[in-house]
């Protein structure tokens, strides 16, 4: 019998064309390369006689910036074809949303899965839609029940603080608007933007299925937490955190995020991604945490992969490098990349 797992996510290149404060794959930094798909094939091959997967995600970095995203895309369907795949992407790289990923979408069946770091991004990214799928589509948009909004209560006391004046009350909740005073809320609505009704409109996800029966999602995730890296301004290198093992596995949004990487896999993305990242710039630790983040070692194919699958629920030693308490911050789809840190010299 296989062992089985809900998701594993196909990390396919650490390059991203955005910068996005808090990316929990590092991503926002000048972080670089890809995985060729003839590289693994094979060993994915092996995998797929090993692993039961309900629902593989291609993600990045951008996979779309990945020259080999259509072979992993008709690779991935034909060793797990009886499972749910998606593309999880920032749609901005318009020139990939070309012939050739469409067939490959509409031949595997695979959901296209839209993240907009900003609301700003909607108009642009239906637009390029508009040429990319065949007519006529369907538009849905949900939920309609403000309280279903993922994550709109806690995001709304941030929101209210970017925009408040010093002599505004407290508004902690969406609860708390009815409280505020009648010129406080026409000035919020009317200058800012910023009401219960318009941004439970803005925060509606699509779906849109087109003439074939291409499904694409637009979820808005202009929310990140802070990330396992920590700054260093006064030697421009990182370090990470020192938090309690438990609790920072209680609260990680990643722990059900399994992480395929260079055919090998992973609890999360950060617990393999520490090492890649620390090949480029530098990840100041005390000598025994760095043997510990050096310690951590993926399942590769070839090793007890029931005995892996079954313990990969479990939080493990490197769990102390991530936060214990989750901030989350609003972010922007920004082009330009945080140059903060010294790149190591490229090996030949």
């Amino acid at each position: 019998m296989k062992s089985r797992l809900e998701l594993v996510e196909f990390y396919i290149n650490h390059t991203c064309n955005f910068g996005c404060k808090g990316c929990n794959r590092f991503n926002n930094y000048l972080f670089t390369g890809y995985q060729k798909w003839a590289d693994y094939a094979d060993i994915y091959k092996k995998w797929s006689e090993k692993l039961d997967i309900n629902r593989w995600a291609i993600l990045g970095g951008e996979p779309t910036l990945n020259k080999d995203l259509v072979l992993y895309i008709r690779g991935l369907r034909e060793l797990w074809p009886d499972s749910k795949g998606e593309l999880v992407t920032n749609a901005s790289f318009h020139k990939r949303f070309d012939t050739e990923l469409y067939d490959a979408v509409l031949d595997t069946g695979i959901i296209v899965d839209i993240g907009l770091h900003n609301t700003h991004r909607r108009d642009e990214v239906l637009q390029m839609l508009k040429s990319w799928l065949i007519y006529p589509i369907e538009i849905r948009r949900t939920p309609d029940d403000l309280n279903r909004l993922p994550g709109f209560r806690e995001n709304w006391r941030s929101s209210y603080n970017l925009i408040r004046d010093e002599s505004w009350p407290d508004c902690n909740s969406v609860d708390d608007w009815g409280n505020l005073p009648n010129d406080v809320q026409k000035e919020c609505t009317e200058i800012h933007n910023f009401s219960p009704d318009i941004l439970a409109e803005d925060r509606k996800d699509y779906q849109i299925i087109d003439a074939n029966g291409v499904n694409v999602k637009i979820r808005l995730e202009n929310f990140f937490y802070q990330s396992a890296l920590i700054e260093k301004p006064e030697s421009k290198t990182f370090t990470l955190h020192n938090s309690n093992r438990e609790k920072a596995h209680d609260f990680c949004p990643s722990k059900e995020c399994h992480h395929m990487m260079d055919g090998k896999l992973s609890k999360c993305g950060q617990s393999v991604l520490f090492q890649e990242f620390d090949k480029q710039f530098q990840i100041d630790l005390s000598i025994e945490d760095r043997k510990l983040m050096m310690s951590y070692k993926p399942c590769s194919v070839d090793d007890d992969v029931d005995f892996f699958v079954s313990n990969i629920k479990k939080s493990i030693p490197q769990c102390k490098f991530c936060p214990e308490v989750l901030i989350q911050e609003e972010i922007f789809s920004v082009i330009n990349k945080n140059k903060f840190g010294t790149k190591k010299p490229t090996k030949l």
